[in-house]
């Protein structure tokens, strides 16, 4: 055996340890919640600033745009695990490095959660919870970031950007009619287009 054959069979056993880099099943899992996710609560946001701006639709379709799409994404979200979510698994460093930086990402804010929502109920102050938004929107925004410096698609970068202008422009407008439109077409934007892009394999 030559040294080249040597090498090559040493570099096809690295890339037997490493995996491709691609994000595999998981992205794709991982991109039809953040559509459905991001569509639904898009829409409900949406909804919810055309009420403040003089919208006055009746009874029942408001208790329909405010539960609603919890039910209906939990409902998703549990088929969706049940039919396969237990065997996406990202694939090759990069593809672990991406869903580990997503994954400390939903743990802070949950973390944010722990902190603003009590303090709101306390205080009785509801200006304290839009907050929330705002922060987990700017988290949201750094994780695109590392993605993007860990892929380098570009419209990862436009969807980080996307997150972090929206956070900030939240922080500005809390307590006006603009907040919970900037924030429902943040979702829309941010989250189900870059949602149908990993669905598609964009972000392998």
């Amino acid at each position: 055996m030559t040294d080249a054959d040597s090498a090559r069979e040493d570099l096809a056993y690295l890339k037997t340890l490493v995996g491709h880099d691609s994000g595999g099943d998981v992205w794709r899992f991982a991109g039809r919640l953040f559509a459905a996710g991001g569509f639904l609560y898009g829409l409900q946001m949406l909804f919810h600033g055309a009420q403040i701006l003089g919208f006055n639709p009746p009874g029942p379709v408001i208790l329909l745009f405010t539960f609603g799409p919890t039910v209906v994404f939990l409902a998703y979200m549990t088929w969706a695990i049940i039919k396969g979510g237990k065997q996406a698994k990202p694939q090759g460093t990069t593809g672990r490095a991406v869903n580990a930086i997503f994954s400390a990402t939903g743990l802070c804010n949950l973390v944010f959660l722990i902190i603003f929502l009590p303090s709101s109920l306390q205080s009785g102050d509801f200006r304290v919870w839009l907050f929330y938004p705002a922060v987990v929107f700017a988290v949201l925004g750094g994780a695109w970031f590392a993605a993007w410096q860990l892929r380098r698609r570009l419209w990862m970068l436009g969807t980080a950007v996307g997150w972090m202008v929206s956070a900030a422009a939240m922080g500005l407008t809390r307590g006006h009619w603009a907040y919970v439109v900037i924030c429902g077409l943040c979702l829309v934007l941010f989250m189900m287009l870059p949602g149908i892009a990993m669905a598609r394999g964009k972000a392998d």
